[in-house]
């Protein structure tokens, strides 16, 4: 079984790893073997996909004239922790050959009546990755893991993606310490979590396609057996993978619309441990709770971003004045560019603070450090889901004044507690699919409405700033505008107000 943490990395990773990581692990007691290689990697699948179809590879590996034939099968990636079983031949030459392989290989992932002599006559090479690797093999007392630097390129005919990545593998002793090592190095490495295999980057690269921004689901699916413990760590689980996916896209594309899904997948995952908190209470659970707050917090600016996005969309509830004033599209659009500047999302993305908290929630749900302070944790989730749904509720709806009609300003004001009861609804309301009807239209309505009243806020303080020869009309119609929007949302409100809940 491999078991092992990827961390996405820049071109002078390692020569800082030498310098800042590698004599701190020294002083630990490490023990130290380091070596370097040139790889090249073919991967081989049939006309049909076969292996990629079943989450497969297959893999020919050649090092100083000697080959190895590797088959990877399904296994699983859990917040950035990859567990897969692999199995190894070696070959006279670069040519697969499946018949060398132990039958029982394929009694979990390949169909009963597949001849493996047949499979293998069909495979063909699929894309290519060659790339230098430097390899510390770490050991201390029963402990040993193996770090490795690879610098190179994934290849498919005349296209290629940059391989530069930092692999920590264990070999021996408690998966802990690969938690350890990965923490040490992102102290002193940018870099990120990532759950995206050398493979899955070939396969992406030869289909041609792209990455696209996906939304999350409408809820996260869950079922009324699940414990506590398992639809915890599913919901964390899931964060992360939508977190570090639209990472991946960032990175790659800079495309602002991922940034709005990291900020929101990060969002989604502190609200996920604060609710499982009471429940859940460790040492381990709280300090992630606080690294998540720092986090949130250092990418609130986003909330300007969306606002400026919303504003110059030529699609969006703004789109029959704003896009027309070229000053003003220009002034957000300058806007939109000093925030980039300023806070540097690239940079961010690669951070010790993100980076740290992206492997403490990892490490939570392998470890499950609750185990050890508390009981209870097997009871199904269902138990909690009711009394969990009813809190955040009743605690928006105290916030909603009963009689009264409310201002932009009010709604402002309840937007962060509107935000957590949605995402609690996210998270358990699939606990109650036969009865939760569209209860939660109404307060996605209202969610939505806010944003507008952030946007139309956004370009109120604006022009307080600006000189524009219209700015009159301008403010004129942002106020009739808001008013507008209020008027929609009183009325939303009153509809969400009367629903009946469906827990």
């Amino acid at each position: 079984m491999e078991i092992e943490l990827k961390l996405a990395c820049q071109q002078n990773a390692l020569n800082l790893f030498e310098e800042k990581v590698l004599p701190l692990l020294k002083e630990q007691g490490f023990e130290i073997q380091e070596s370097t290689a040139f790889l090249e990697n073919d991967y081989f699948d049939t006309p049909s996909n076969y292996f990629g179809q079943r989450k497969m590879g297959c893999r020919v590996r050649g090092k100083n004239n000697q080959y190895e034939q590797t088959i990877k099968t399904k296994g699983q990636v859990q917040g950035g922790l990859h567990q897969r079983p692999e199995y190894n031949v070696a070959l006279s030459s670069n040519k697969p050959d499946l018949r060398l392989f132990p039958s029982d290989v394929w009694i979990d992932d390949v169909d009963a009546d597949v001849d493996i002599g047949v499979l293998n006559s069909q495979l063909e090479v699929l894309f290519s990755t060659h790339f230098e690797r430097t390899t510390f093999i770490i050991s201390r007392a029963e402990q040993k893991l193996e770090v490795v630097f690879d610098l190179g390129e994934v290849k498919h005919q005349h296209e290629t993606l940059p391989i530069c990545e930092i692999e920590l593998e264990l070999i021996s002793g408690d998966t802990l310490i690969l938690y350890d090592i990965a923490e040490l190095i992102v102290k002193y490495i940018p870099s990120r979590l990532s759950d995206t295999t050398k493979a899955a980057r070939g396969y992406l690269l030869m289909s041609g396609r792209r990455l696209e921004v996906k939304e999350l689901p409408t809820f996260l699916h869950l079922d009324d057996k699940q414990t506590t413990e398992e639809a915890f760590s599913f919901a964390v689980s899931q964060a992360l993978e939508h977190w570090q996916f639209h990472q991946q896209i960032y990175m790659q594309s800079s495309t602002l619309k991922a940034l709005q899904q990291v900020r929101l997948s990060i969002l989604l995952l502190l609200q996920s441990v604060a609710l499982y908190l009471p429940v859940l209470q460790c040492d381990e659970l709280l300090k992630l709770h606080k690294q998540l707050l720092r986090l949130s917090q250092a990418w609130g600016w986003q909330e300007q971003l969306h606002s400026i996005r919303r504003l110059r969309s030529k699609n969006g509830p703004f789109s029959r004045r704003i896009p027309k004033s070229q000053n003003l599209m220009n002034y957000l659009l300058g806007r939109r560019e000093g925030l980039l500047n300023a806070h540097k999302p690239r940079d961010l993305n690669m951070s010790e603070l993100s980076t740290s908290a992206q492997l403490a929630a990892s490490k939570v749900i392998f470890l499950k450090p609750w185990r050890d302070q508390i009981s209870g944790t097997e009871l199904a989730v269902k138990k909690h889901a009711s009394g969990w749904l009813s809190q955040s509720w009743q605690t928006i709806q105290q916030s909603l004044p009963q009689q009264s009609g409310m201002d932009d300003k009010q709604y402002l004001s309840v937007d962060v507690l509107l935000r957590q009861a949605l995402f609690n609804g996210f998270l358990l309301a699939d606990l109650f699919a036969d009865s939760r009807g569209s209860f939660r239209d109404p307060w996605l309505d209202l969610a939505s409405g806010i944003e507008e009243l952030k946007a139309l806020k956004f370009l109120r303080d604006a022009c307080d700033e600006l000189n524009f020869a219209d700015q009159d009309d301008l403010n004129i119609w942002i106020e009739e505008k808001t008013h507008s929007v209020i008027k929609v949302m009183e009325q939303t409100r009153e509809v969400a107000m009367e629903a009946d809940v469906y827990w």
